[in-house]
């Protein structure tokens, strides 16, 4: 093993790194500037014409016969808040979430800002931890990601020596140290995150069939605009009289109301509530509208397929209670819980000893998620070491410990799922049945939506090897 990997950088080192820029600060892209929302919702071409005879009209003095600009101000309201609020959801996506790394520096260990690791540090990872810049496994000690928010795979994910690990991914078990190897915007996670921010135009059918009717009318628009004012001009006594007079301002203004009675101003208004209307019921629901015109798109849809895997949540797995089984055969006590699973004494285990066994396992370093929640209810009041122990694997789904006699938790303990622990079958018919009144409790623990595990006991110490 190298001396940074044993060492880790140099206080030189870094400072070189930093200098080249290949330190992990990184300023995250917003996902749609201020002035492009704007833009695309006021330069239209329904506000260019609505736009064109207000003007018209307020250069005439006739501001009180303009109040129908009003509606193109609405219509550039709502789709821009709707597209601002969409912005400020987007802006705050992020995949990192953790503010600290533990990295090896000069030899020792320490805790600094995840903006301040730099290419090669060697990052020190734990159970709990997130991988806050892709690397490559240095050293594993049963080490296991959780790589769900980065790949949509719930299952825990096996790492050893020279494997590549993500920024993004959580560490759910063992430990072990990762040299980096892409930090800032070329890490993976910046880089999902940015792709994840891009604005793309919505396919709307509405939208393009309004705008079809627009550019239609854009184009007889100004001829008709001119024959209707050559008729007021006629009709006032013609275009020397209505000039001189000054009547030819009410010519103008019959003209303009002419023109925007062939604008079809209630349906664009209304489209555009009906969007804000159902952007607005879908954020109730945890939808994020980017466009307006994405509601029309949803509304086409019959059926929605999700694949939920853990990605959008971020659920903690919390005790719930101990419900203690017979002892199968006199030989071991077991019983499954909500979040977690405990089993009364039997043999030769003092009243306590299961309780300590369960504060071992939530205290152990590579405590998975679910047996770190048993520190609330098991905290550990005395420091034990176990004479034997199989880590927990997500293949075997269980895992084994003893402990002499006079811990007073001797012999060996097993905590896992109920049909890896006690599988069908027994070796006598009591232990079937005791087997079979097992697996129908947790099944039924199971059901009401709880993870369930057993803690089995038996009073000859195996002394499982640590090795898998």
């Amino acid at each position: 093993m190298t001396a940074i990997a044993t060492l880790g950088l140099s206080s030189a080192e870094v400072d070189e790194r930093v200098a080249r820029g290949d330190d992990n600060a990184y300023v995250a892209a917003s996902s749609r500037s201020a002035w492009s929302i704007v833009r695309a919702n006021l330069f239209t071409l329904f506000n260019g014409i609505i736009a064109a005879c207000f003007i018209v009209l307020l250069l005439l003095g006739r501001w009180q016969d303009a109040l129908f600009g009003l509606s193109a101000i609405a219509n550039t309201v709502i789709g821009s808040v709707q597209e601002f609020r969409a912005k400020r959801s987007l802006d705050q996506l992020a995949l990192m979430h953790a503010p600290l790394a533990r990295v090896l520096r000069d030899g020792d260990e320490a805790n600094i800002p995840v903006a301040g690791l730099v290419l090669d540090d060697i990052v020190v990872l734990r159970a709990g931890d997130q991988v806050s810049a892709d690397a490559v496994i240095v050293d594993s000690a049963r080490l296991q990601l959780d790589e769900s928010m980065l790949t949509g795979e719930s299952d825990a994910v096996d790492k050893v020596a020279g494997d590549t690990v993500l920024s993004g991914s959580i560490v759910v078990g063992g430990e072990g140290t990762a040299r980096v190897s892409h930090v800032g915007a070329n890490s993976y996670a910046n880089q999902l995150s940015s792709e994840a921010k891009k604005f793309s135009l919505v396919t709307s059918e509405l939208r393009a069939s309004i705008n079809r009717v627009l550019k239609w009318i854009a184009w007889i628009i100004g001829p008709i605009a001119l024959l209707v004012l050559n008729a007021q001009m006629v009709a006032l006594g013609g275009w020397p009289e209505a000039i001189s007079s000054g009547a030819w301002r009410n010519g103008a203004v019959s003209t303009i109301a002419s023109v925007v009675a062939m604008i079809p101003l209630g349906l664009v208004l209304m489209t555009s509530i009906a969007f804000a209307v159902g952007a607005v019921k879908l954020s109730g629901q945890k939808v994020l509208v980017q466009e307006l015109a994405a509601v029309e798109g949803l509304a086409r849809i019959d059926l929605i397929c999700l694949d939920k895997t853990g990605t959008l949540t971020e659920g903690d797995i919390v005790f719930d209670a101990v419900h203690p089984v017979p002892a199968l055969g006199g030989a071991a006590s077991a019983a499954g819980a909500g979040d977690a699973a405990t089993g009364n004494v039997a043999g030769n285990v003092s009243a306590r000893g299961w309780q300590r066994v369960l504060a071992w396992y939530g205290a152990e370093p590579d405590a998975n998620a679910t047996a770190r929640c048993l520190t609330v209810p098991y905290p550990v009041t005395d420091a034990r070491e176990p004479s034997g122990r199989i880590p927990f694997s997500s293949a075997r789904k269980w895992s084994a410990v003893s402990f002499a006699e006079v811990t007073g938790a001797g012999g060996t303990w097993v905590l896992g799922g109920p049909e890896m622990v006690f599988p069908a079958g027994g070796s006598s018919a009591d232990s079937a049945d005791s087997g079979v009144a097992l697996r129908q409790q947790s099944a039924e623990l199971a059901a009401s939506g709880r993870r369930t595990l057993v803690l089995a006991h038996s009073p000859t110490s195996s002394a499982p090897t640590t090795s898998i």
